[in-house]
């Protein structure tokens, strides 16, 4: 194990790693239960799982569903002693771990088609990072790590930002064009005849969600419309607060038609939200989601998303810092569109909430 100073999670992470290299885990094993291994390092079972989900992140580990937690065969390729490529992962909050595999697929799946493999390190709530970042995959950091950035490149440290962009930094970013695409989303939904949209789901002090709302402001702009600043909502990061945040925001709100959630995580609970309140989509309310729901095709109405491409964000960032191609600048990839019946055109109607068309 290593030194006391280290964290648990990593300690676990760390032997679980040494057991493969030395052959004690093969590629196709199975590892005891979750809450097996927990007892055998002696630690709460939140700590095992935090351990075992980087695994499962950096491809050591995979999961499937009913039958338990393996070494990945993809680790055999991995030539033994061959230096991780360290991926950063600075966002403070855990919620974005929902939209994080996908990210971390392209990843680990250019890195071992190059016979590397990936180091996932969490400390998010530190603004300041690893003293050296130099070959780093830096993910989501804030508008407050900036400055730490620009620092490090000047002093030579060379490494890709995926997930966020900066304007006029030294270093490239890879990221989706959510400026666009939400600009498509809120001018999809003033066509349908919804002028009054909530926002909800904001961060603040990270780039895509400070993109989605200026694309919603210049939307309305544009059309020469007024919007309200009351129709934007943060999102708490714990999902009871959240829900008790937008039931109390759709309360205020009865003249909104229609709402676009920021993020993932805030689609779910605003769908959830939304079928406990007894408005249905999109009779009573319009919603646009982000990302695809998994659970989409039970639903009553199906829903209209944007889909950012995190697989090829990931695979582009990890090729960028491999080949060493340092380019100043932004590079975009364009979101996907998915328009489904959740967005009706409004129908004026009695009462304080216009109703929208069925199909």
């Amino acid at each position: 194990m290593e030194q006391q100073f280290t964290p648990t999670y990593y300690q676990i992470k760390q032997d679980i790693k040494r057991k493969i290299e030395d052959g004690r885990l093969k590629a196709g094993d199975l590892l005891p239960g979750r809450s097996t291994l927990a007892e055998e390092y002696s630690c709460s079972w939140s700590t095992l799982n935090r351990a075992v989900n980087e695994l499962i992140l950096e491809g050591v580990l995979t999961a499937q569903k009913g039958k338990g937690t393996f070494v990945s065969a993809a680790m055999s390729v991995i030539p033994p002693g061959t230096e991780p490529i360290n991926v950063w992962f600075c966002n403070p909050f855990p919620s974005v771990y929902a939209t994080l595999s996908e990210m971390m697929d392209g990843l680990r799946d250019e890195a071992h088609r190059r016979g590397r493999s990936i180091q996932f390190i969490d400390n998010g709530h530190d603004r300041d990072g690893p003293n050296d970042i130099d070959g780093y995959i830096i993910i989501t950091p804030s508008d407050g790590q900036r400055e730490f950035l620009v620092k490090a490149w000047e002093a030579g440290q060379r490494f890709v930002v995926l997930n966020s962009d900066y304007v006029d930094v030294p270093f490239v970013c890879i990221n989706a064009d959510i400026y666009e695409a939400s600009l498509r989303v809120i001018e999809h939904l003033l066509d349908a005849g919804h002028t009054r949209i909530g926002l909800l789901g904001l961060r603040d002090g990270l780039s895509n969600y400070r993109h989605r709302k200026a694309a919603y402001v210049d939307a309305f702009r544009r059309r020469g419309l007024a919007y309200r600043e009351d129709w934007f909502a943060g999102r708490p990061e714990l999902q009871a607060d959240a829900a008790d945040l937008y039931s109390d925001w759709i309360d205020r709100h009865p003249e909104c038609t229609a709402i676009f959630a920021a993020d993932y995580t805030s689609s779910l609970i605003i769908l959830e939200t939304l079928a406990g309140k007894d408005i249905e989509v999109p009779a009573k309310m319009a919603l646009f989601s982000s990302g695809e729901i998994p659970f989409a095709s039970l639903l009553k109405v199906s829903l209209s998303t944007v889909v950012q491409p995190f697989y090829e964000l990931g695979r582009s960032a990890l090729s960028i810092l491999l080949e060493a191609r340092w380019e100043t600048g932004v590079k975009l990839y364009p979101c996907r569109h998915i328009y489904r019946q959740s967005t009706n055109a409004v129908i004026p109607a009695a009462g304080s909430r216009q109703t929208t068309e069925g199909r």
